[in-house]
C-alpha cells in the first residue's frame, strides 16, 4: 500500500469498520435496495462490507437487500449495466482507500458517466474521500453532461467528518447552478477512538 498514512493497514481496515457502521445506519437509511461500487482493494472492500453489514443489520436482512460491484478500468460500462440490472434505489461509491485522490476523481467521473449511459436514475451515495478527491464534486460538475445527470438523480447523499468535534455529518446535496450545495440532515457523535483513527488516516501521495 503506497500511502502517506500514519495509520497501519490494520488500523485503516478497522477504521472502515467504524465508518461503514455509521454509513450503513444513517446515510443508507430509508433505502430498500443498495448497490455499492467499490474499488477492489483491501481498504475500500472493507468499507463496502462494513456498510452493507450495518445496513442489513438494521432490519434489512432479506434476499437482495444489498449487492457489491467492483470497479474495473476500461469496463465501466459493464459494471454500470450490472448495477442497473440489479435495480437499486441507491448506489454508493466506495473509492479512496488505497488510491491517489487524482485517480479517485478520474474514476468517479468515469463510473458516473457509465451509470448515466446505462440509464440509472436512482439516488447516489458519496464517500467523503470521493467528495474531497473531486473538490466537492466541482471536478465532476465541470462536465455539463455529468452536472445535468447528477441534478436529475432522485437524491445525492454524502457524509463528512468533523474530527475535532467528534462528529459525522450527513448531508443531502443539491446540484444548483453547476455547484454542489450540501444540506446537513443529521449528525452523529463518534468515539474518541474513531476520531483518532480519522486524524491519522491519509490518502496516498500524488
Amino acid at each position: 500500500m503506497a500511502t502517506a498514512s500514519r495509520a497501519s493497514l490494520e488500523q485503516e481496515i478497522y477504521l472502515r469498520s467504524l465508518t461503514g457502521y455509521l454509513v450503513g445506519q444513517n446515510l443508507l437509511e430509508g433505502y430498500k435496495r443498495v448497490a455499492v461500487i467499490t474499488y477492489p482493494d483491501r481498504i475500500c472492500s472493507a468499507m463496502a462490507a462494513a456498510l452493507a453489514t450495518s445496513y442489513i443489520a438494521k432490519g434489512n436482512y432479506r434476499d437482495e437487500a444489498a449487492a457489491v460491484f467492483t470497479y474495473e478500468d476500461g469496463k465501466e460500462a459493464e459494471v454500470a449495466k450490472k448495477v442497473v440490472d440489479y435495480k437499486p434505489d441507491i448506489v454508493y461509491l466506495s473509492f479512496g482507500g488505497e488510491q491517489k485522490l487524482s485517480y479517485v476523481a478520474e474514476i468517479t467521473k468515469k463510473i458516473l458517466s457509465a451509470l448515466s449511459q446505462a440509464g440509472y436514475k436512482g439516488a447516489l451515495g458519496i464517500h467523503v474521500r470521493v467528495w474531497l478527491a473531486t473538490k466537492q464534486l466541482s471536478a465532476v460538475l465541470a462536465d455539463k453532461k455529468l452536472a445535468d445527470y447528477l441534478a436529475s438523480l432522485k437524491e445525492v447523499r454524502l457524509f463528512t467528518a468533523d474530527v475535532p468535534n467528534r462528529k459525522f455529518l450527513f448531508h443531502k446535496v443539491k446540484i444548483e447552478g453547476g455547484a454542489a450545495k450540501p444540506e446537513k440532515y443529521k449528525e452523529v457523535e463518534i468515539t474518541a477512538e474513531h476520531a483518532k483513527l480519522l486524524s491519522i488516516s491519509l490518502p496516498p501521495p500524488e
